[in-house]
């Protein structure tokens, strides 16, 4: 990657990103407007979710969730959820359609888009699955009162992530945190299909911790990808050197779970024909309610949508 030298740079340019990934070397470029982050931490442990967890300085963990049963049922539930959303799109797809092979039903770009469109979306009254349940056992885990129920969207936020083979189908390395409609939220990414040490989403352990002033990232929405833009910001560079993420790949049944702070992205699907589907909640701490009340709703959702990942 280029020496990028000085705070800021105001200028359009395309930087090439480096990441590791488990130590394999991966990169693709990014254009936008680049700068050095501010002398700040984001991530503040007074009050926050995962204080007092023992994973708090690692930044996620994984929790075992489903037993054998449950998962079938959310994976048969998330298949009809994309056969729904495939006949309301008037896309033909046979009986033998399963979710590893997405790609051979939806196999132009355009079509593919039309499908996130409507997956990037969804609420829990889009499945035939008890996600209220799920929910309750993730706080019992963490002894936190959680609600999938976003109090400055005002409605829920789930989204269900595909990720085609050897495709530029994911973020950039990023936080979630950017953006203060999710600083008091807890991600949730559950494997669903496909998910293998090569597709899982990878992140860089203890990242959260780290200063703003040693990263170097785009705005919101101003991260472009093979000429497609991103609501997320782009990190491409730290002044400890290039990225080195880890895959910690949750079995089926279990979740990642993980702090908005923390940067992950960059989830290269490098299986040769097989799809990756992942489902995704952001669950709010019980004090995010008491807080939508002095947050504008109207400006909380002006900011969000501005900010939402893709």
């Amino acid at each position: 990657m280029e020496e990028i030298a000085g705070n800021d740079d105001a200028s359009q340019r395309i930087v090439n990103c480096e990441v590791l990934v488990d130590n394999a070397p991966f990169s693709f470029e990014i254009s936008g407007q680049f700068h050095w982050g501010d002398d700040e931490v984001l991530y503040k442990e007074k009050g926050n979710i995962i204080s007092g967890r023992p994973w708090k300085n690692r930044g996620y963990t994984q929790l075992k969730l489903l037993n054998e049963m449950d998962s079938s049922s959310l994976r048969r539930s998330i298949k009809k959820v994309l056969l729904r959303i495939f006949k309301e799109l008037r896309i033909h797809c046979d009986d033998r359609f399963t979710l590893e092979k997405y790609h051979h039903t939806i196999r132009t770009e355009s079509l593919h888009q039309r499908v996130i469109g409507e997956t990037s979306r969804l609420t829990g009254g889009d499945f035939g699955f008890d996600l209220p349940k799920l929910i309750r056992k993730i706080s019992n885990e963490l002894e936190a009162p959680l609600e999938i129920f976003n109090p400055l969207l005002n409605e829920e936020y789930i989204i269900l992530r595909i990720n085609r083979p050897h495709s530029l189908d994911m973020n950039p390395p990023h936080r979630d945190g950017y953006q203060d409609v999710w600083k008091d939220t807890l991600n949730i990414w559950i494997p669903i299909a496909g998910c293998t040490p090569q597709s899982s989403l990878p992140v860089i352990p203890g990242s959260h911790l780290w200063n703003e002033k040693e990263i170097y990232r785009t705005a919101v929405q101003g991260a472009m990808i093979n000429n497609r833009r991103y609501h997320v910001p782009g990190i491409v560079k730290t002044r400890r050197g290039r990225l080195h993420m880890i895959r910690p790949c949750p079995r089926y049944g279990e979740a990642l779970v993980f702090t908005p702070f923390l940067i992950h992205g960059a989830a290269l699907n490098s299986q040769r024909d097989t799809t990756r589907f992942s489902l995704e909640l952001r669950l709010f701490h019980g004090n995010a309610l008491k807080k939508a009340g002095t947050f504008g709703l109207s400006s909380a959702k002006a900011d969000v949508f501005q900010g939402l990942p893709d």
